[in-house]
């Protein structure tokens, strides 16, 4: 059988988590799910096992490890390149060095986490690809849940949905 999507727009949270159980128990697995709203959804939304998969904690972490380190060598090649008579005392003091090194941290680890938004958002595409069929749906508060799958399969999910479409 070929392949198909399954779209539903419910007006609240909790029946999308009703939906996302009885999909959950007819075996539909949870990356054939896909879950758009206009506004964060709480955990308790996704029944146990389920959830957001988002690479942002990795993403973060390579962001604060990679300015970090950029940062602290930007101190330490200058202190290197430029050898002013110190006395014997180093030309940066470690201190200082702390401060610009942690600085690095934190702006390395935004610029990863804006990144990582803007890229699992979709928002660099956003420009060219315009609005879907059924972005009204987002724009009027509802929660839009897609589902691959068969010809033949089960709409019983969709008890509380406002609309269902296929394509």
């Amino acid at each position: 059988m070929s392949k198909g999507r399954m779209h539903a727009a419910f007006a609240s949270a909790y029946d999308v988590r009703d939906a996302l159980k009885r999909l959950a128990t007819d075996g539909v697995r949870g990356s054939d799910i896909e879950v758009r709203s206009s506004a964060p959804l709480d955990h308790d939304v996704f029944p146990d096992g389920a959830g957001v998969h988002s690479r942002m904690p990795w993403t973060a972490l390579l962001g604060a490890l990679l300015g970090g380190t950029a940062f602290f060598m930007m101190v330490k090649l200058t202190s290197e390149a430029y050898p002013l008579p110190t006395g014997g005392m180093p030309i940066v003091a470690l201190p200082p060095a702390g401060v610009i090194t942690f600085e690095g941290v934190a702006i390395g680890a935004i610029i990863c986490t804006v990144a990582t938004v803007l890229y699992e958002c979709g928002l660099p595409g956003l420009w060219s690809s315009g609005t879907g069929p059924l972005d009204h749906h987002l724009a009027d508060d509802h929660v839009l849940v897609t589902v691959r799958c068969d010809e033949g399969a089960s709409t019983a999910w969709t008890a509380g949905a406002l609309e269902t479409a296929r394509d």
